[in-house]
């Protein structure tokens, strides 16, 4: 980190415990800084989601609550706020993994709820559409008859009409092809430059993640096991072999991965 670097989000030792008895986050730390783009990689069940959720105050919804540890953001400890009070402190904005947006709204219309309508408004739902033309041609559609990949980009159009600070998205590569994927992280990306805001992004397709990261970190059973530049991460065995499908310069294919990564231990 250098000396003018500002950390804009920072988790220190974080447990969440659901239903009063089971630990799903055990003492989670790490630092993101203002403008950067940071990414937590992991399987099924590692804590990524909870982590998100933690951070922008919804564990109440899913029978759950931080139980040690702080969010900070700016030096202010986030903890006991509700999500609107965090939203409206922060303008930290959540892409869900689930349930992104209104069914039986238009597009339209979905791009009318996060903000009242004004000048401002208008024209940055214009912009919206520049970065989204799929939006633009089907903006009379009803949100339930969207593919999956427009229901991604009209849920990130959501988001950014809350001008936010720290964009934080949830499994973004779920149920779409890798082109697709590919497409949408990298209009995340461009959009970052423009605006110039912060993401943190949680992701099953490492590969996809630490493709357009500045800084990752492994999430399992609800620790981070290892952090650093992608190029560190990609370049770890245990990285390689787990999650970017690679023995050697071998590729695996990605159900041999899975079942390995089901019965493996990570450094014990």
């Amino acid at each position: 980190m250098k000396e003018n670097d500002k950390v804009l989000l920072e988790i220190n030792k974080l447990e969440v415990v659901y239903h009063h008895v089971s630990t799903a986050i055990q003492g989670v730390s790490f630092k993101v800084l203002e403008g950067m783009l940071f990414s937590i990689i992991g399987g099924n069940g590692a804590g990524k989601t909870t982590t998100l959720r933690a951070i922008s105050g919804f564990l109440g919804s899913d029978n759950a609550e931080i139980t040690d540890g702080e969010v900070k953001f700016e030096g202010k400890v986030l903890n006991m706020f509700p999500p609107q009070k965090i939203t409206h402190l922060t303008r930290i904005v959540l892409v869900p993994e689930r349930d992104k947006v209104f069914d039986t709204l238009t597009v339209e219309e979905n791009l009318s709820v996060p903000a009242s309508q004004g000048m401002r408004h208008k024209q940055f739902k214009e912009r919206i559409y520049e970065y989204f033309p799929n939006l633009r041609q089907r903006k009379k559609v009803l949100g339930g008859f969207l593919s999956g990949g427009e229901r991604q980009m009209l849920a990130i159009g959501q988001a950014l009409l809350c001008s936010p600070r720290l964009l934080m998205v949830d499994e973004l590569s779920l149920g779409l092809s890798p082109l697709i994927t590919k497409e949408l992280l990298d209009i995340i990306l461009q959009i970052k430059k423009d605006l110039g805001f912060t993401v943190l992004l949680v992701e099953q397709n490492a590969a996809a993640a630490l493709a357009i990261a500045e800084y990752a970190a492994v999430m399992e059973n609800g620790r981070i096991v290892l952090d650093g530049t992608p190029e560190k991460l990609m370049a770890h065995e245990d990285v390689r072999e787990f999650y970017l499908g690679m023995r050697g310069e071998e590729q695996k294919s990605y159900r041999d991965v899975k079942q390995y990564t089901r019965t493996r231990r990570w450094w014990g």
